[in-house]
């Protein structure tokens, strides 16, 4: 009787033992399961409060749009049309070089030759063109102190570096016209050289490679920010800009070109660039 009930109370032993080892893994596998579910929402979470989210992991090239030789060329001839539409001034030009070097060199995109010029004009403004053109107007360059001059800068060589301008221009029905043409560039003179510079002129005349979209807006932001710290310059002169400029336009708009036309809400970018300068302190 003695052994029965040792028996007994050994199973009961093993299978209270089984149960509660089967228990235990049931709920450690919740427990997991759970921390899980958690991370991959607070991953989720982040994803949808970051305003950068979407050009974090891009890759830039050429690909898929005309070859790099090609796209200098583009912007040999445009830079000839912006010339017959505005007055070109060195006044500021040395300043301006100096700061878009530093910019251009901090960029993904170091190893194309960047031209920076100043545009005589009242207007407070700025773009950039393909194949390494950026221009800011003298306006512009009288506002803006040193780490503002460059955010500005910083981001138009962001649009250069994102393929902005290309990618507009591929949308467009001249666009395979005006690759066969360059292609067909070897100087620059010629009925070639005449009829590309006809179809470019009128381009920038509408302003169609220099007006972007509010995402390409963003993304030039991001890639501007993140360029400053490496071209020696302080990212929250990307801030006092864009303060600046809101102070403008809440005053006179008039008097803001292209840097405001349609894009983003000036808090909101201010917002945006205080989230990205905080991500990237904590580095």
């Amino acid at each position: 009787m003695m052994r029965r009930n040792m028996t007994k109370v050994i199973r009961l032993s093993i299978v209270s033992f089984v149960l509660t080892a089967l228990i235990s893994g049931a709920a450690a596998h919740h427990v997991s399961r759970l921390r899980d579910l958690h991370a991959g929402l607070n991953a989720r979470l982040a994803q949808y409060d970051d305003p950068y989210s979407d050009f974090r992991n891009a890759r830039y090239s050429n690909a898929g749009l005309i070859g790099e030789s090609d796209e200098i060329k583009l912007g040999m001839q445009l830079h000839r049309e912006v010339t017959k539409k505005y007055n070109l001034t060195d006044a500021g030009l040395t300043r301006v070089d100096r700061l878009g070097q530093q910019c251009a060199r901090a960029s993904l995109r170091p190893n194309l030759t960047y031209k920076f010029h100043v545009i005589q004009g009242r207007e407070i403004n700025a773009f950039s063109l393909p194949g390494g053109h950026v221009y800011v107007t003298t306006a512009l360059v009288r506002l803006a102190n040193e780490n503002e001059l460059g955010a500005v800068l910083c981001h138009e060589v962001g649009h250069i570096v994102a393929r902005h301008s290309l990618k507009t221009l591929k949308k467009s029905n001249e666009y395979d016209d005006i690759a066969k043409q360059l292609g067909e560039l070897t100087g620059v003179a010629g009925a070639i050289a005449h009829d590309l510079g006809v179809t470019l002129g009128q381009m920038v005349g509408a302003g169609l490679l220099t007006i972007h979209s509010r995402d390409e807006e963003r993304e030039a932001d991001f890639l501007g920010v993140r360029e400053m710290p490496g071209a020696r310059l302080d990212p929250q002169g990307m801030i006092t800009m864009f303060q600046k400029l809101k102070r403008i336009e809440d005053r006179d708009a008039d008097l803001l070109g292209s840097l405001f036309a349609d894009h983003p809400d000036a808090q909101e970018r201010i917002d945006n660039t205080r989230y990205e300068i905080a991500r990237m302190r904590r580095k």
